[in-house]
């Protein structure tokens, strides 16, 4: 049984990394590019350049915003789910105040709705993209495919569920380097 993520959850983190750690098994006895995208490292060191951590492998060094773009490239050119699974921890935080946005209530249904938004975003990254437009063209079409379900699933006891921020006003998020723009809500 595969655990559930709730975005709200105080053992995400955890759980998305028992998550991770099962398809990195799988990954490896299936599929051979793994070093396309990452030479030189293992998940482990994406997932500690995701945290900020230390570099540990001498001959991987890159910042944060560098594994973000690659794993949005490797997404891009050769979708699978341990690449979706890193980029959810990669945005988790991006991810966890969508969430907070609607509501702070617990609600399956609406983790679901962000996270199912999000992973709709990186099933459908268009070839035409370009690499450095990746993490825009996934957090704006999630966006959208989120507050598009938000607009048309009506609960009977509630009526309306709250809507995220209209297009057009721009939240603040932070970001790992000062060229990143802010989210466009």
């Amino acid at each position: 049984m595969k655990p559930t993520l709730s975005l709200l959850h105080t053992g995400c983190t955890r759980t998305l990394d028992l998550a991770i750690q099962d398809e990195r098994k799988r990954y490896a006895a299936e599929r051979l590019d793994f070093h396309d995208h990452f030479d030189f490292t293992t998940v482990h060191g994406i997932q500690r350049a995701l945290r900020g951590g230390p570099c540990l492998d001498k001959h991987f060094e890159r910042s944060r915003a560098d594994v973000v773009t690659a794993l949005l490239e490797a997404q891009q050119e050769s979708p699978h789910r341990l690449w979706e699974l890193l980029l959810i921890q990669a945005f988790e935080q991006v991810l966890v105040r969508r969430r907070r946005a609607i509501s702070r209530e617990e609600s399956v249904a609406l983790d679901d709705a962000v996270l199912e938004a999000f992973l709709g975003s990186l099933h459908e990254i268009p070839y035409e993209v370009a690499v450095e437009d990746l993490k825009r063209h996934v957090l704006t079409t999630s966006r959208r495919a989120l507050a598009k379900v938000m607009r048309d699933d009506l609960t009977e006891e509630n009526g309306r569920m709250p809507l995220p921020p209209e297009s057009g006003v721009v939240c603040l998020v932070e970001h790992d380097d000062e060229s990143d723009p802010p989210e466009v809500a």
